[in-house]
């Protein structure tokens, strides 16, 4: 939280959304672009005041994904009148409030089901701060998330124990104070680390990417890009693989039963009257 505290305040940039507000699956949320495959995007703290959320969503859409992102706090986010929050805001009071388990697990999954309905049939989190927490926690069940992106990530303090039940690759950006080398060390264990993508900015402040992002300064810019550049390819491919490891198990399947179909048949062959008058004769 400090990390937070010392970036300063949000910023507000001028920026119309390509996307639209909406419902789905009964959740109220942004989303922009089309396709099969889709990311499930989590914001930070300040919810969808700042419109640089907005901005990056889109400018994923348009590498051919479907960006849903559901308001979590219901039009409630973090006020900025409270922020830096102090001892008597209870802030982290307020962020357990939001727990993956009580509350934002329902929503995602409400809002995948939903687009599973819509002929989406890939998954992939990508979460912002806070939202990072949130979207690693998406990545502990690979049945239905293929890989995660954390911006400027605050675990508080759950490094490990958040990254350690992840059974996905990861895309993780981060900024000085933010977590980095657990990270690393943690999914360069697992069979998924050669996949994941790291880097850090020193040269940037926590929220660079959300709220906090000065989008009309060149150099923020150019860091945003690259950030975009980085996430799209990894999780591309991590779609790429899943779908690969897709086609080999239903390879292996098919085998199976066509190894079953032989079986019964050769089964049935030995119990027509030919083959019984067969056996008989030589009884």
């Amino acid at each position: 939280m400090d990390v937070c505290c010392a970036a300063g305040s949000p910023v507000s940039v001028d920026y119309r959304p390509r996307g639209s507000f909406e419902e789905v699956g009964g959740v109220p949320v942004y989303t922009t672009g089309s396709g099969s495959k889709a990311i499930i995007a989590i914001y930070d703290i300040f919810g969808f005041k700042y419109s640089q959320f907005q901005q990056v969503c889109d400018r994923l859409a348009a590498a051919g994904y479907v960006i849903v992102a559901p308001d979590i706090f219901r039009g409630q986010p973090w006020s900025l009148d409270k922020f830096p929050p102090k001892p008597e805001d209870n802030f982290k009071g307020w962020i357990q409030s939001y727990s993956w388990e009580a509350v934002v697990k329902k929503d995602v999954y409400a809002v995948v089901d939903a687009l599973r309905s819509r002929g989406v049939t890939q998954f992939a989190s990508l979460g912002f701060c806070w939202g990072a927490a949130m979207a690693i926690q998406a990545l502990h069940d690979a049945a239905t998330f293929s890989a995660a992106g954390m911006l400027h990530p605050s675990l508080f303090g759950q490094d490990k124990e958040l990254c350690s039940a992840a059974k996905g690759p990861v895309a993780c950006v981060s900024t000085p104070g933010d977590p980095y080398e657990t990270v690393q060390e943690i999914f360069n264990s697992t069979e998924w680390g050669p996949r994941c993508v790291y880097r850090r900015y020193d040269n940037m402040i926590h929220g660079f990417c959300g709220a906090r992002g000065k989008f009309d300064d060149a150099d923020v810019v150019k860091a945003v890009g690259e950030v975009l550049a980085r996430v799209r390819p990894n999780l591309k491919q991590q779609r790429e693989e899943q779908e690969r490891l897709y086609a080999e198990q239903m390879k292996k399947l098919d085998a199976i039963l066509e190894q079953q179909i032989k079986a019964k048949k050769a089964a049935g062959a030995n119990t027509t009257p030919e083959a019984q008058k067969g056996g008989a004769a030589k009884s």
